[in-house]
């Protein structure tokens, strides 16, 4: 740090690696650190590892999400919204090869927020059901959508004519020269107007307006992906949805939300550098009381990823690419 005088007293600002000040009526120069600190804590590394998954499945949908997060702020973009739900929920670790591959993994993320009712589904992968009941209506190529628009309207008390219904799909997909896993999204939806003489399946996809057991259900397809139903309504301008996740039949999915997937994906990183005396606060929320006092908490939980404790075990001696 130097003290300058002279024409450059009046300088602020940055000017290549030299930051200028004033201080008590002197300009004071000097260097910016050339040095990034990187600590890769386990927190970090597994925040790091996870996120990129999250912003490729954003993506993708990003089309698809206008009004998806029925109470959002109006600061907030369908990407805070998008990333806030699920920051937390299902982890998909990718490592850095991965990562600067283009690679995304179909999950089971939550989708839309709001106040209709959720769409409850049972059963796995093809065989999936909702709670959408259709009277004696058995969708086949000759069912219009007049006739599924009645059939949805008269078995369910909270659907209503003008209602939209639409299914999410997103497949999962490996790149055949990379092997780098990656995403097809798409999504089809029927506005439920009894008087429309247009062919269901002309206009909307088959797997996800098929029927079974007297209810709306998925088609016949089988292949890895993810998918959901989603309910909505324009009431008085205001669009209003159900809360929706999407329902996992992804069969590579468990090879990416292991430990051994996290393990994998912190070591392409540069691996976990935790300082056995340095606090990894990088769980603590805004407003925490840090003035706890030598009589706070700790832990002894093996995971280290719960909240501020755990153990160490410090050994005996010995979009497609």
């Amino acid at each position: 740090m130097a003290i300058l005088n002279g024409l450059i007293q009046k300088m602020k600002g940055s000017a290549g690696q030299l930051t200028f000040k004033s201080l008590n009526g002197q300009t004071v120069v000097s260097e910016k650190p050339t040095k990034v600190s990187n600590p890769r804590t386990d927190m970090q590394q597994r925040q790091r590892t996870r996120w990129t998954n999250i912003i490729r499945m954003y993506k993708g949908l990003v089309p698809l999400l206008r009004n998806a997060f029925e109470n959002k702020l109006a600061t907030q973009s369908d990407y805070n919204m998008f990333v806030k739900v699920n920051n937390q929920g299902v982890r998909v670790y990718l490592n850095k090869q991965e990562a600067d591959g283009g690679a995304c993994i179909a999950a089971p993320y939550q989708l839309t927020q709001g106040s209709l009712p959720s769409i409850v589904t049972s059963g796995e992968g093809a065989g999936t059901k909702t709670d959408i009941k259709l009277g004696a209506l058995t969708i086949s190529t000759s069912t219009t959508v007049g006739e599924f628009a009645k059939a949805v309207v008269d078995n369910n008390a909270d659907y209503n004519y003008g209602d939209q219904l639409s299914f999410y799909l997103v497949r999962q997909l490996i790149n055949a020269t990379t092997e780098i896993p990656y995403c097809q999204f798409s999504a089809s939806y029927v506005v439920l107007d009894k008087a429309s003489t247009a062919k269901l399946w002309e206009i909307a996809d088959k797997q996800g307006f098929s029927s079974a057991s007297g209810v709306l259900a998925h088609g016949d397809d089988d292949s890895d992906a993810v998918f959901a139903w989603v309910h909505s309504r324009n009431a008085s301008g205001k669009t209003k949805v159900s809360t929706q996740f999407f329902i996992d039949n992804n069969s590579i999915l468990p090879n990416y939300t292991s430990e051994e997937a996290y393990t994998n994906a912190a070591n392409s990183y540069g691996g976990v550098n935790n300082v056995f005396l340095r606090p990894d606060n990088s769980f603590v929320s805004a407003g925490s009381d840090t003035n706890a006092g030598a009589g706070g908490s700790g832990g002894s939980s093996s995971g280290g990823e719960s909240g501020g404790g755990g153990s160490v075990d410090s050994g005996s001696g010995d979009l497609e690419p």
